[in-house]
């Protein structure tokens, strides 16, 4: 992988970039983001990780990559700024130099192989990435489909995408973390934001920190179809909705109410109501605490 983005496209309204995307060799500049220990970490070559300066967006860049004569191996791009990330249902992620981790993964696979994957793949990628970091927070908890939360303030953020060329599905999942308290940049989201770690000292190396991460969503992107019958159970740990009243809202309607449940084998929500159980398959909607469960007698 060159390591070289594309040329950005215009950021959205409202973001203001700090710099045009630009990049530095690849493991070369005095930053504690390494190539070398990002790959090693995560078991790749070190061509296989690329480390920008700046760039709008690492799923844009990995996603809009030239196709290879043959399918490529999974590689790495992250960014220590990145100003115009895009999250789930059109959200913006911003991220700063120090106080956050932004990276994105890639790899292809044969269209049936892909297929098997790409309907559970947020909820088990976002599943990954909580197992790999709940060992250094504690109370770290998932919002469906792969929201991570801490104190019911985000913390991090996931977006999978894909795209079909020929006998090939490129699959990018981007990763984009809230390290340490940032208030500028939080208030600048306009929705409650949190950090993993109360200050620099309790973090990780975050090239080691980095490393366990593309490992954890290579093994999430490119193992097993995630029908998996343990999934439920593995998620009902880490649950930050078990027995919440929510809605259902998409294109800002509310589709539907009930109480969850947890989620079934192939990563879709389970909502309890009046009328039985129902199933929400991930998509372009939202989940959130239920206007009723609000209101007084």
């Amino acid at each position: 992988m060159a390591c070289n983005p594309a040329t950005p496209k215009p950021v959205e309204a409202g973001v203001s970039p700090s710099a045009p995307a630009s990049a530095r060799p690849c493991g070369a500049a005095p930053d504690p983001l390494e190539a070398a220990m990002i790959a090693r970490v995560a078991g790749l070559p070190e061509s296989a990780v690329c480390v920008l300066d700046s760039v709008d967006s690492t799923n844009r860049v990995l996603m809009e990559e030239s196709w290879p004569a043959l399918p490529a191996a999974p590689r790495v791009l992250i960014a220590r700024r990145q100003t115009a990330g895009r999250g789930r249902v059109g959200r913006v992620w911003l991220s700063g130099a120090d106080d956050s981790l932004t990276l994105s993964v890639a790899l292809e696979l044969p269209p049936g192989a892909a297929l098997g994957r790409l309907g559970a793949l947020s909820v088990v990628a976002g599943l990954a990435v909580a197992e790999t970091l709940v060992g250094r927070v504690p109370d770290l908890r998932l919002k469906w489909p792969n929201d991570l939360q801490r104190r019911g303030r985000k913390v991090a953020g996931l977006l999978c995408e894909s795209r079909l060329q020929g006998e090939r599905v490129r699959i990018v999942a981007g990763l984009g973390l809230n390290l340490v308290p940032a208030p500028e940049r939080f208030d600048a989201l306009g929705q409650p934001a949190g950090a993993l770690f109360a200050t620099p000292a309790q973090q990780p190396p975050r090239s080691r920190l980095a490393g366990e991460l593309a490992a954890a969503l290579i093994g999430a992107m490119a193992g097993d179809p995630p029908a998996d019958r343990d999934l439920p159970q593995r998620w009902a740990r880490l649950d930050a909705l078990a027995g919440c009243e929510v809605d259902i809202v998409s294109g800002g309607t509310i589709r539907l109410s009930g109480v969850v449940a947890g989620i079934d084998e192939g990563g879709a929500l389970r909502l309890r109501g009046p009328d039985g159980e129902r199933r929400v398959a991930v998509g372009e909607v939202s989940v959130r605490p239920s206007a009723a469960a609000g209101e007084g007698p």
